[in-house]
């Protein structure tokens, strides 16, 4: 900086530290306003780096007390944070002390937090001097999307999600309004987001009327397949429509959807249940080659099966539809695409 060192502590570098005047955030401003928009820049760009160092001494501090075993989920009230936040921050913590070189890179202020917390979890002793350079370039989500692919997906995984599936509604009476939110899993969830997408697209104004906002036509989307559902007739076993699904599968590594890394065993199921566009991508994630959309079970296939059972083949099971159709034995374990090994599950 070319003028006076600004002093962050105070207006004019006096009070403001540890038992002195408090800041006076309106002064502060003001003597900002007195320097150049290049000075001011600067010193913003000072502030960062030095509040990243100081988070530096602030996660080896919690390593000790992590190690002396003082430190656990009360420290989030004590720090104004959640309790997840304590926990991601103890587990960066413990694994920048086999990380020098991006610990160090991180101690320079080129990291922000959000950047360390997701490089730590793709780094290891082989290779963290490489991440080290990179990861000042790559943002937090890429940073995050590289940790999730690097991880080899479990069916253990995808139960998990598929365990915190939810939709809760409530009633909002001050506006007449029934609210909702959701969590739906990986494939679920990109289902969902195609054909809700695929019916708002096809929504189009009449002739010179304006288009109605995404919202809008979203929330309309979903009350189409209330209404269909609600129309259809209760004996139908008619499966319902297999979705289109882009699946990127790496040169190594787990084929995903939506980025969501998935196990062998659920591209298993999506053989049978949807129409599969696989994409084969380099370890860059840029496009080699597209491969053919097909569903390995034909329409006529479906027919014959749901025919066939009627309902529901899970044992104690009595919903009668709507219905999909799925391998008896997944292709991985020898199973054919034969109709004696495919069953109606609801």
């Amino acid at each position: 900086m070319t003028e006076r060192q600004f002093d962050a502590s105070g207006a004019n570098g006096d009070g403001g530290g540890d038992g002195g005047v408090p800041v006076d955030y309106s002064a502060l401003c003001d003597e900002l306003r007195c320097h150049s928009t290049e000075w001011v820049a600067a010193a913003r760009e000072e502030a960062v780096r030095e509040q990243r160092r100081w988070r530096m001494r602030e996660l080896a501090a919690t390593r000790v007390l992590d190690e002396r075993g003082r430190v656990d989920d009360t420290l989030a009230g004590a720090d104004g944070v959640s309790i997840r936040d304590v926990r991601a921050t103890v587990a960066t913590a413990r694994a920048l002390e086999d990380l020098p070189s991006i610990a160090a890179v991180a101690a320079e202020g080129r990291l922000s937090d959000a950047q360390l917390a997701q490089v730590v979890k793709v780094a290891d002793a082989s290779d963290e001097h490489e991440w080290a350079e990179r990861a000042p370039r790559w943002s937090p989500a890429d940073l995050a999307q590289k940790a999730r692919e690097l991880r080899t997906p479990t069916i253990e995984d995808a139960a998990a999600r598929r365990a915190a599936r939810e939709l809760r509604t409530w009633w909002d009476s001050d506006q007449g309004m029934l609210r909702l939110r959701g969590a739906l899993p990986d494939v679920d969830g990109a289902t969902f987001e195609l054909v809700v997408k695929q019916i708002v697209e096809g929504m189009k104004p009449a002739n010179g009327q304006p288009w109605d906002t995404f919202e809008h036509r979203a929330a309309d989307a979903l009350m189409d397949l209330v209404h269909a559902y609600r129309e259809r007739r209760t004996d139908e076993t008619t499966t319902v429509p297999g979705a289109h699904l882009v699946v990127q599968v790496p040169v190594s590594g787990p084929a995903t959807v939506a980025g969501i890394p998935l196990p062998d065993e659920m591209v298993e199921k999506l053989r049978a249940s949807a129409r599969i566009e696989p994409h084969l991508v380099d370890p860059d994630g840029d496009l080699l080659a597209i491969g053919r959309t097909e569903s390995v079970v034909s329409p006529k296939m479906k027919r014959a099966v749901l025919l066939r059972d009627g309902k529901c083949r899970i044992d104690g099971c009595t919903i009668r539809g709507p219905l999909d159709v799925h391998h008896l034995i997944p292709r991985s374990w020898g199973g054919t695409d034969t109709i004696d090994n495919l069953a109606a599950v609801c």
